[in-house]
């Protein structure tokens, strides 16, 4: 099983930064994603005096989550300097702080936290043994871990365009955990999962350019090391842009799919 994908942490922390003023206006799906990562939390009619964000981005599952536990005491981290200083400026509550930290080396104390949640952030994590056993670390004992993440086949339409394009053993993201890895990684990190699963979520844009635009300005992006090289002529992106859009029409528009991964945990 692999837990590790060779990525380049400074880059993602980069673009996310970059486009932090825009993400809010781009990121209607994760913000969407937001509010049903707070309902499962709602769900489990807890009671939580801590809470730590991870990958907390521009703020909005912290905000959402305020409204909810008006009397906790909740952190926001983020790789990117550029989200948290962004969701800074949106930040109008006193119980609510945020920081720049890696997910996978963060500087809370052991056992002090009653609740972590993530919101479609793990996908960007090199290590996920490593982010899981930070995550199970900082918890208090039986303490709860909700977290929503995208799995191998979210864009399945963009990757199989691309190979269309480029060759059939190309590759044009890195890769994601599957649900099936995931919850061994979370198993072996000493968490206990209460419920884990997958679906498929469709997200409906203009055309191939308006999609485009949409994922660079949020700031999301190939993180590998590797990345690919077969679109370095204006053929081949227009090539790309013709092949998706003959295969992955909807009416006189065009879909992505995303593998929305959920997951409830209690530490072990």
């Amino acid at each position: 099983m692999k837990l590790e994908n060779l990525f380049d942490k400074e880059r993602i922390a980069r673009e996310f930064s970059r486009h932090a003023g825009t993400y809010d206006k781009y990121a209607s799906l994760q913000n969407s994603l937001a509010k049903e990562l707070v309902n499962s939390v709602r769900a489990l009619k807890i009671s939580p005096k801590t809470i730590l964000d991870i990958g907390t981005g521009t703020g909005e599952v912290a905000f959402l989550l305020q409204n909810v536990f008006r009397d906790a005491k909740i952190t926001g981290c983020d790789i990117a300097p550029g989200m948290i200083e962004k969701a800074k400026q949106k930040n109008r509550s006193k119980n609510i702080t945020f920081e720049v930290c890696d997910a996978e080396i963060m500087p809370y104390k052991d056992k002090t936290i009653d609740l972590v949640v993530s919101n479609t952030t793990y996908q960007w994590v090199e290590n996920l043994y490593r982010a899981f056993a930070e995550a199970n670390r900082v918890l208090k004992n039986s303490g709860h871990f909700v977290f929503i993440t995208f799995g191998p086949d979210s864009l399945n339409e963009l990757k199989r365009a691309y190979r269309l394009t480029v060759d059939e053993k190309a590759e044009y993201l890195h890769e994601y955990m599957t649900v099936s890895e995931i919850g061994t990684i979370l198993e072996n990190a000493g968490f206990k999962v209460v419920s884990l699963s997958s679906r498929s979520v469709r997200s409906v844009y203009d055309n191939f350019r308006e999609m485009q635009k949409t994922i660079k300005n949020i700031g999301a992006l190939n993180a590998s090391t590797k990345l690919p090289k077969g679109l370095r002529s204006k053929k081949r992106i227009k090539d790309f842009e013709k092949n998706y859009e003959a295969h992955y029409s909807l009416g006189d528009n065009i879909y992505a799919t995303y593998e929305v991964i959920e997951a409830v945990c209690v530490k072990a």
